[in-house]
């Protein structure tokens, strides 16, 4: 099987098909967070282009992770992430007032929406807000994560699923690099 970057903290590689979600940036002014959503979307939107795996040794892998793309006039960004696989997903992110929401539609079928907060110069979280579709109360669905920027060209996420009520104690990690052009 290949690497892709997709691994569980401890170091087990897991398929790249393990549906997670990816996202943006953290908008800074003068060395603190961005208030309002417009710098936020602003940052999100930067990640325009394709963004492809790294290994556990942080060595690109040419295996496309994610591609971001603005949409509906530059309102919205749109994220396929494993575009052209079996467990393909997307998201959309958007301002919705003085927040930005992104909702994941989810190769399980469920659409979690979470809330994207800045908490750091170089990292995002994303906060549960709701769910539709969950199969039931305690089905396993994405839940939270947080985004860590490495410079302009690499993302690392970290992600959280719950169940049974139950956040889980290991993350998903997901490391990218813009592709080369």
């Amino acid at each position: 099987m290949q690497k892709t970057g997709v691994q569980r903290t401890g170091g087990a590689i897991v398929n790249k098909y393990l549906g997670v979600v990816l996202a943006g940036l953290i908008a800074l002014s003068g060395g603190n967070a961005v208030a309002g959503a417009d710098g936020v979307m602003a940052k999100l939107l930067a990640l325009e282009g394709e963004w492809t795996f790294l290994d556990e040794n942080g060595k690109d892998t040419g295996v496309v992770g994610t591609v971001f793309r603005p949409t509906a006039n530059g309102s919205a960004l749109s994220e396929v992430m494993m575009p052209g696989g079996d467990h393909e997903m997307l998201n959309v992110y958007h301002a919705d007032g003085d927040r930005v929401l992104m909702t994941h539609y989810c190769a399980a079928g469920n659409q979690p929406r979470m809330e994207i907060v800045a908490v750091g110069e170089d990292r995002l979280e994303l906060r549960f807000d709701s769910i539709t579709n969950l199969a039931d109360e305690g089905a396993n669905h994405m839940h939270q994560a947080e985004y860590h920027f490495r410079g302009p060209d690499r993302l690392t996420t970290y992600w959280y699923s719950m169940r049974d009520g139950k956040l889980s104690e290991e993350a998903t990690v997901i490391d990218l690099a813009r592709k080369s052009q």
